[in-house]
Formats: structure tokens, C-alpha cells, sequence
């Protein structure tokens, strides 16, 4: 295979080219040579015969032999040459078209992909470093062609996003002018919810943009899981009453780990948002913690609809939901928490997934360095 390879790359194709131009060259001259020979031959032939009669045949014969083998030569060799070039032009032309083809074809698409046609493809069987070059062009292509799918996608999602709760600002501001509500505290309170979920939209789209530029600091230090968790729980326990979801803290773990505690946190309240997005009323969200190859996992399963498994991995890219079928309104973001869940999860140095719960649902688990043996965390 690394012969072969070696044998189709650029350099020996160009070198094989030029080798056989050469060839061709010499046996054009050889057969054109060849060809004309006999018939100089034979003119010459006959001019002999003609210095029979002069006085002194041998020295006009010797001269005119000289002089004809003269000019022979050199009627011979431009024949030749003349043809032989005709040839290795010819020759020379095909094999340049065939080696430059590709290269034509990569500057046409190349040009295509400036102008924004991402959908365009090369022949990625070429063989040599034309290929390789053609199947990198390919992956190049089919990266920008997802990247402006996903800018698109994004755009869509944020004039959705953001035209509800700024519908609902308006509904309520013309019910207030018209005298239709009262500015009572339920409705101070509708419109303060409001103004904080397009907060939380743009300061999570601001967080995501300073994570992929990698702004955004990790302090990482000794910090105890159970301390984590619990100020976790805590924050949105009143959000889970609110909706009659059960939310559980199976047992305190006593893990350390080697983490952010503000980032570690946020994530775990990123899945606990998730979770409680599509754990209907009267479920169960349950969260635990345990050793987990040489590091600390923390799980958050739900009694939901889970997630299949052909979308475990594409829920953790921007902008998809765990269901496209429902929509904000039934209290899902923009589709970047589960994102900047993985990545500050990453950051960290630990990982992140998804699987079915037992009983049905999904379990969210990921992962944090945990500390050394020492003292205990703060």
C-alpha cells in the first residue's frame, strides 16, 4: 500500500510525465530517421551513377558522398525533430491536462465556497497528494457547509426565542395601558419573568461565545461534591414545588474534587433546568453522586420521556433540543445549556453523557476530577 502510494504521489507522477515525453521524443526521431533514410539513400544512389562519365569519377564521388551524408544528416534530424516534437507536444499536453484537470476543479470550488455555495465537492479518489488534498478540501467544505447550517439555525432560534417573551412583554404593557390588569403583584411578577428569560437567553449565548473562545477563567481548587450539590438543590427547589416535581438528594457521597465550584455548579443546574423542563407534574428528579473511575460522577435522572438514542450526541451541540416537537413554551431554553454543560464539564477536565434511567427517563451523569488525599475540601 505505502509503495503504491508512493508510486501515484505528485512528484513521481510530474517526473513520470516528463520521462515519457523523452521517450516518446527519441523513438519519434528513431522511426522518422528510419523512414527518411532510404529514400536520401536512394536519391544519393542515383546522383552516383550519373559521375560515371566524368573524367575523374572517384574524387566527384567522394565529395558528393561527404556533401550527401550532409545533408541527409541534416534533413533527417529536422524531419525528426520536427515530428518528435509535434508527438511529445501532443504527449506532453495530454498529460498536463490530466495533472492540472484536479487542480482547475479544486480553484472552481474553491471560488464557489467564497461565494457561499458550501455544497460543492471534489473527487476525493484522485490518486497521490491530489487526493488527500481533494478529501481535506471535502472535510473543509462540509464543516463551513454545517457551520452556516448552524449560523442559520442560530438566528431562527433566537427571533423565535426572543419574539415570545417580547410578544408577551407587549400583551401585558397594552393590557396595562388599556386598563385591562391591574399593576398588581401578579402581574409585576409575570413581567419580571418575562425580563429574566431573555436575561437568561443572551447571558447563556454570552457565556457560550466565552467558552468557545476560551474567555472564560476555571478556578479550579479542592471543593467538597456534597457542598456542590446541595447549594444546587437549594437554589431551585422552589422552582421544582412550584411545578410538583419531587427533587431528590439520594445520599450525601463525601467526595473531594479538584474543581470550580461556581462552574461545577452551573452545570448541575444546567441538567436539573433540563431535567425539570420535561419531568411532568407529579415526577421524580433524583440526583446522586458516587466514585466513578478514578473520578467523581454526579448522576440527574428523571421520570420523562428520556432521550433516544439516535439524539444522545446531538443534544450536546447548540441549538438542539432533546424534543424539536415542543417548544419554549413548555419551559426549554434556546437549546445551549446542554452545550455549555459539556463544556465547562471539559474545561474541567471530565466528561459528559446521557442514558436511559431505570424505570424509564434519562440520566445525565458527568464527571470531575477528584481530589487527592489530603485535606478536606472547602
Amino acid at each position: 500500500m505505502q509503495e503504491r502510494r508512493r508510486a501515484s504521489s505528485l512528484l513521481w507522477r510530474v517526473f513520470g510525465s516528463y520521462l515519457v515525453v523523452v521517450a516518446v521524443l527519441a523513438a519519434a526521431a528513431l522511426i522518422v530517421g528510419e523512414a527518411f533514410a532510404p529514400f536520401v539513400l536512394e536519391s544519393h544512389i542515383r546522383a552516383m551513377g550519373g559521375m560515371m562519365t566524368l573524367a575523374d569519377p572517384m574524387v566527384a564521388m567522394t565529395e558528393d558522398l561527404i556533401a550527401s551524408y550532409r545533408s541527409a544528416l541534416r534533413q533527417a534530424l529536422a524531419w525528426a525533430v520536427l515530428a518528435a516534437t509535434l508527438v511529445a507536444a501532443a504527449v506532453a499536453w495530454s498529460v498536463t491536462r490530466r495533472l492540472v484537470a484536479p487542480l482547475a476543479a479544486m480553484r472552481g470550488a474553491s471560488r464557489a465556497i467564497a461565494d457561499g455555495r458550501y455544497t460543492q465537492r471534489l473527487d476525493a479518489e484522485a490518486p497521490g497528494e491530489i487526493g488527500d488534498l481533494a478529501a481535506s478540501f471535502n472535510t473543509m467544505a462540509a464543516a463551513l457547509e454545517q457551520s452556516d447550517a448552524v449560523r442559520r439555525q442560530l438566528l431562527t432560534d433566537l427571533a423565535h426565542e426572543l419574539r415570545t417573551p417580547v410578544s408577551n412583554l407587549r400583551g401585558y404593557l397594552e393590557a396595562l395601558e388599556d386598563g385591562v390588569f391591574e399593576p398588581d403583584a401578579a402581574t409585576l411578577t409575570a413581567l419580571r419573568r418575562q425580563v429574566e428569560r431573555i436575561e437568561r437567553l443572551t447571558s447563556d449565548l454570552s457565556l457560550l461565545h466565552r467558552l468557545e473562545s476560551d474567555e472564560l477563567p476555571v478556578d479550579v481548587a479542592r471543593v467538597s461534591l456534597d457542598e456542590i450539590v446541595g447549594d444546587s438543590l437549594t437554589a431551585l427547589r422552589g422552582r421544582f414545588d412550584e411545578k410538583g416535581v419531587s427533587l431528590v438528594w439520594r445520599t450525601d457521597s463525601g467526595l473531594v474534587v479538584e474543581a470550580d465550584s461556581t462552574r461545577s455548579a452551573q452545570v448541575l443546574e444546567n441538567l436539573l433546568n433540563n431535567a425539570l423542563s420535561f419531568t411532568p407534574a407529579g415526577g421524580r428528579v433524583e440526583v446522586s453522586a458516587r466514585p466513578y473511575q478514578g473520578a467523581a460522577a454526579v448522576s440527574v435522572r428523571d421520570t420523562g420521556p428520556g432521550v433516544r438514542a439516535e439524539q444522545r450526541e446531538a443534544i450536546f451541540r447548540r441549538l438542539v433540543r432533546g424534543d424539536p416537537a415542543r417548544g419554549s413554551g413548555d419551559g426549554q431554553g434556546a437549546g445551549v445549556g446542554l452545550t455549555i454543560a459539556r463544556a465547562l464539564v471539559m474545561r474541567q477536565g471530565g466528561e459528559i453523557w446521557v442514558g436511559d434511567a431505570e424505570g424509564g427517563g434519562a440520566e445525565f451523569t458527568f464527571t470531575l476530577p477528584l481530589a487527592a488525599p489530603g485535606q478536606a475540601g472547602r
